[in-house]
């Protein structure tokens, strides 16, 4: 199976990895999920089942994780990075600031207050559109 690399377990300077989801093909190891990653998988409670299945309440992947996650794997949807000294805050999906909505602020809660804030603002206007 291959080894996890340093894009697995760190973010870089854009806040971005690779997800170390494991996969599988025919019962053999086939690499990584290697997605977009944001940072490493949330906790949540998991179960497991008569027959040694373990689930998780969120119905994410509930195997071991060794590195990042992408949001498919119980990984962070909102990914924040340094721009200048202010923290952005930002949707997997982000392309630029001209396409795409960010928040800003001299902490990652401030800049995920702000992102929330321009996405309700955006909502609000295509609604009175």
């Amino acid at each position: 199976m291959s080894t996890l690399n340093q894009h697995h377990k760190e973010l870089n300077e854009l806040g971005e990895g690779k997800c170390s989801v494991p996969m599988w093909m025919g019962g053999c190891p086939s690499g990584f999920c290697d997605k977009p990653a944001f940072g490493f998988r949330q906790a949540a409670k998991t179960h497991t089942r008569y027959d040694g299945y373990t689930y998780r309440d969120d119905g994410l992947y509930a195997g071991r994780i060794s590195g990042l996650a992408c949001p498919a794997h119980g990984g962070p949807k909102i990914r924040y990075c340094m721009d200048g000294n202010m923290w952005m805050a930002s949707r997997p999906n982000f392309v630029n600031l001209q396409e795409s909505l960010a928040g800003f602020g001299e902490s990652k809660e401030l800049a995920l207050a702000d992102l929330i804030a321009n996405e309700r603002r955006e909502l609000a206007e295509q609604e009175a559109q």
